[in-house]
């Protein structure tokens, strides 16, 4: 086998594969514990695509048509600034940083850490208690209200209505499993396959059933744009994009990590293009009428219910991935790995360590009221600061201002902080107003 090789020193960038070394010359074997290209990219789309295919209608209602542009152009600036992401990993040219958290606190020192930390364990540990909830409820939904309601009778009741919290234990019981054996973010690869195909699906009923549905709404008005409201989609689209809390993992488990930009932007575009085949066509047909999520509009039977199955699956697959990505993050803290404690005592610790995690999300999920409006709050300021902003600012602080490729890509730099800082600004106050009403309530 031919042994590549990196050298730190020289002027090529960004020098991605370089890992903790005492030389210059950094070693790129073959590792089989490691993913391919295509294992990142499904865990990316995975990641990206579910939720935001069932808002993305109706962010486009909310700005209007001018909206799809507006789509495109946060598509290219989250790819851009999750290029960036990573190459800060990578900064020193001599070893890699293992998390979002560490290059802020090297870009901001204390400051950079403690916000860097509370956003990302908040939205890391807030996504898959929110999916929990979401799965529970549309199973809830699903199986309680599948009956004949023609007749007031009891007889014709064939739901089976156990309630929402019996549903979270359900699946997280369910979801406990594939959660303590995926150690690292190639093996969950297999559950972001098929969480893309459920999307995937979801797309294709949801835009067939709008073209279909058409002639029955084509009374229905469409606006052009809507200036006040166009901050509002802006948010929705960036907060669609978001995932990148995940990517280092991701990243750090490709076997040719210097493929992070070309994986990235094929995930980015596929995730886009499902965003355009089902956000196009369905507000084409229901326009100012169009809800979030996107398969209320459907007509009650096989579409709307095969969507929320679907959508069900999804969430409870990407689940694990934030769920994981969290986990290592803390057992990298805490120590817990197989160099320190040996294979025996890292699998009972990692067991011991995510039952708690799992433990903790269920009762987040059953017991804190308010909860969705708290998350949603974090995640937009979260994803607001995580997102785009974070990436592009520390990218600035470490390589500097003058290091960016000549004055287009200065002006783009500006371009895309302005636009990420007022989805952010307007996706916080959003949510306050949702929570100040809930609590009024």
């Amino acid at each position: 086998m031919v042994n590549k090789s990196i050298n730190l020193n020289n002027e090529e960038w960004p020098s991605y594969g370089a890992t903790l070394s005492e030389g210059d010359i950094i070693p790129v074997e073959n590792d089989n514990t490691k993913g391919s290209n295509w294992t990142a990219y499904v865990n990316v789309v995975c990641l990206l695509a579910g939720s935001g295919t069932l808002g993305i209608t109706y962010a486009i209602k909310q700005g209007g048509w001018i909206s799809v542009i507006i789509l495109m152009f946060s598509a290219i600036i989250s790819t851009y600034s999750n290029i960036k992401l990573i190459e800060c990993l990578y900064y020193d040219r001599k070893t890699r940083k293992t998390s979002m958290s560490e290059i802020a606190y090297n870009a901001f020192g204390n400051v950079g850490l403690y916000i860097v930390s509370f956003f990302f364990n908040a939205l890391a540990l807030g996504c898959p208690i929110l999916y929990l909830i979401l799965a529970a409820d549309n199973s809830q939904s699903l199986f309680s209200n599948n009956y004949n309601n023609d007749d007031n009778n009891d007889d014709n009741n064939i739901g089976i209505n156990i309630g929402m919290k019996n549903w979270v234990y359900i699946w997280g019981i369910i979801m406990f499993v594939p959660f303590v054996l995926l150690k690292t973010m190639k093996e969950a690869a297999w559950l972001s396959i098929f969480g893309s195909l459920t999307t995937a699906l979801v797309v294709v009923v949801v835009s067939v059933t709008s073209v279909i549905e058409y002639p029955n709404n084509s009374h229905n008005s469409h606006d052009f744009i809507n200036i006040r409201n166009i901050p509002i989609a802006l948010a929705t689209f960036s907060f669609s994009y978001g995932g990148n809390v995940v990517y280092p993992h991701v990243e750090a488990s490709m076997k040719n990590p210097q493929a992070w930009p070309k994986v990235i932007s094929f995930a980015t575009f596929t995730v886009t293009l499902m965003y355009f085949i089902i956000g196009i066509p369905s507000y084409l047909t229901y326009g100012q009428n169009s809800l979030s999520p996107i398969y209320f509009n459907l007509p009650v039977g096989f579409s709307a219910t095969i969507s929320i199955i679907m959508i069900t699956a999804h969430v409870l697959l990407a689940l694990p991935i934030y769920q994981t990505a969290f986990a290592i993050e803390l057992e990298n803290y805490l120590g817990i790995t197989v160099e320190n404690l040996g294979k025996s005592r890292e699998l009972i610790w990692r067991i011991i360590i995510r039952t708690i995690i799992m433990i903790f999300m269920i009762y987040c999920a059953i017991n804190l009221p308010y909860f969705s409006d708290f998350m949603a709050l974090l995640g937009a300021m979260g994803n607001g600061v995580l997102l785009n902003f974070m990436p592009i600012v520390v990218w600035l602080k470490l390589f500097g201002w003058n290091q960016l490729n000549g004055w287009k890509e200065k002006i783009w730099v500006i371009f895309a902080l302005i636009l990420s800082s007022l989805g952010a600004v307007i996706g916080t106050w959003d949510a306050l107003i949702a929570l100040w009403l809930d609590i009024n309530r």
